[in-house]
C-alpha cells in the first residue's frame, strides 16, 4: 500500500464525524472484520498485521465507538453515582468542594474509559436508579438505614463506595470501597494542634451516622485518652453550614472551661467557628487554633486562612471509578479495600508559636494515611 493512498483516505475521512472500522479496513488492505478482530486482540493473526493495523488506525484517528462495543457487551455503558443523604443531616449537593472534586474527577475518569457518569440528585437515588440502567453504581459516603446498597446489588449491580457501609455484615470479600484513613487523619491533625500549644482541644462533628463520623470521634476519643485530655465533644444536627458551626463554637467557647483549639469534622462547620470566635474578640490563632477537614478554597480565602485535613477527593473518585469497571467488565480488583493517603495542609488559623519552641510546618505534600 503507498504513502499516497493513505494520505487520500485520511483527507476522504476528515469531512466525516467519525473514523469507522471501514476507513481503516480500507486503508490497511483488510477486511473490516480482521481490523475489529486485530483492535480487540481477538483471532489469530500475524503480530505484524496487528502493529500495520494499529498504526494505521492512530494515523486516521480513529476511535472505538463506545456504545456500540458496548451494545455488543450487552451494556449500557453507563456509572451511576448518588450521595447518600439523611434528612438529620441534610446539605445540597455544591455544599462542599470535596463533593465537586470528586465528581469531576470521577466524570473525568468514567469518560477516559469510555464509559459516561449518571449523577443522582439529593435524595433521588434509590428511585432514580431504580428507573436508569446503569451497569455500576457508585454510593458516596453511605449512611445509616440508606437501602440504596442493598436494593442494587439484589438487582445485581456492581456497587463500590467511598466510605464504608455502616453496620455492614456482608463478608470482607464481597465488599469493595474506597476511603481515607479518617481515624487515623484525625489524631494527626489533633496532633498537629497540639504541637501548636492546643491543651484543650476540642471537636466539632456530625451525627456518626457515615463510616467516616464514627471513625472521626473515635480518632478523637482515643487521642485525648491518650494525651490525658477530657473530651470536649460537640455534634451538629440538622443542615451542614457556617450558621452550624457558629452556634457549636459558640456553645463551646461561652462555656465555663473553653477550649484553646478546636477541630471541624467539615470546612462549612470550621469556618462558623472562625466566625464565632470573631464574634467574641476571641484571636485567630493567638487564643484559639482552628482546623478542618477537607481543602476548599473558601477555607484557603478565610480570615485567616483555615488549616485544613486535605482528603484528596480527586484520588479518590479517581479510584472508585476504576474499581468499579473491573467490576462491570467481569473482573475482580486487585485491592478490594482501597485506602487513599492524607495530608496536613498547615495555615494562618494554627500559626500559633508556642513559648520557647521552633513548632515543625508540615509539608503540605507530606502523606498521612
Amino acid at each position: 500500500m503507498s504513502s499516497g493512498y493513505l494520505y487520500d483516505c485520511r483527507v476522504e475521512a476528515k469531512g466525516k464525524a467519525r473514523v469507522g472500522i471501514r476507513d481503516v479496513a480500507r486503508a490497511a488492505g483488510v477486511s473490516p472484520t480482521t481490523v475489529s478482530h486485530s483492535l480487540s486482540g481477538k483471532g489469530r493473526l500475524p503480530e505484524s498485521t496487528r502493529e500495520r493495523i494499529a498504526r494505521v488506525a492512530e494515523e486516521l484517528g480513529y476511535r472505538p465507538n463506545a456504545s456500540a462495543r458496548n451494545l455488543v457487551a450487552g451494556k449500557t455503558g453507563l456509572l451511576g453515582i448518588a450521595i447518600s443523604e439523611s434528612p438529620e443531616s441534610p446539605f445540597g449537593l455544591s455544599d462542599f468542594d470535596y463533593f465537586m472534586q470528586l465528581l469531576t474527577a470521577a466524570t473525568t475518569t468514567a469518560v477516559e474509559k469510555g464509559m459516561a457518569l449518571v449523577v443522582a440528585g439529593m435524595g433521588q437515588g434509590e428511585e432514580f436508579f431504580g428507573g436508569v440502567d446503569v451497569d455500576g453504581l457508585i454510593v458516596v459516603d453511605p449512611v445509616v438505614g440508606d437501602q440504596l446498597v442493598a436494593a442494587n446489588l439484589r438487582r445485581g449491580v456492581p456497587v463500590v463506595t467511598t466510605g464504608r457501609v455502616p453496620g455492614e455484615t456482608r463478608p470482607d470479600d464481597e465488599t469493595y470501597w474506597v476511603d481515607n484513613d479518617h481515624r487515623r487523619g484525625t489524631m494527626s491533625i489533633l496532633d498537629h494542634l497540639h504541637e501548636r500549644g492546643g491543651r484543650k482541644v476540642a471537636l466539632i462533628t456530625t451525627l456518626p451516622i457515615t463510616s467516616y463520623t464514627a471513625d472521626d470521634i473515635e480518632g478523637y476519643e482515643t487521642w485525648c485518652e491518650a494525651h490525658s485530655q477530657e473530651p470536649m465533644l460537640t455534634v451538629v444536627e440538622g443542615p451542614i453550614d457556617e450558621g452550624a458551626g457558629f452556634a457549636a463554637a459558640a456553645e463551646l467557647l461561652d462555656g465555663p472551661d473553653p477550649p484553646d483549639a478546636i477541630y471541624a469534622t467539615l470546612d462549612r462547620l470550621a469556618l462558623g467557628t472562625l466566625a464565632a470566635a470573631r464574634s467574641r474578640g476571641i484571636g485567630v490563632p493567638t487564643d484559639l487554633i482552628v482546623a478542618g477537614c477537607t481543602d476548599s478554597k473558601a477555607g484557603e480565602w478565610a480570615d485567616p486562612p483555615l488549616t485544613a485535613l486535605a482528603l484528596n477527593p480527586e484520588e479518590i473518585g479517581r479510584q472508585v471509578v476504576e474499581m468499579l469497571i473491573a467490576l462491570v467488565q467481569g473482573d475482580d480488583p486487585v485491592e478490594r479495600h482501597q485506602l487513599v493517603p492524607t495530608a496536613i495542609l498547615p495555615r494562618e488559623s494554627t500559626a500559633r508559636v508556642v513559648s520557647g519552641q521552633t513548632p515543625r510546618m508540615e509539608d503540605p505534600h507530606d502523606e498521612d494515611s
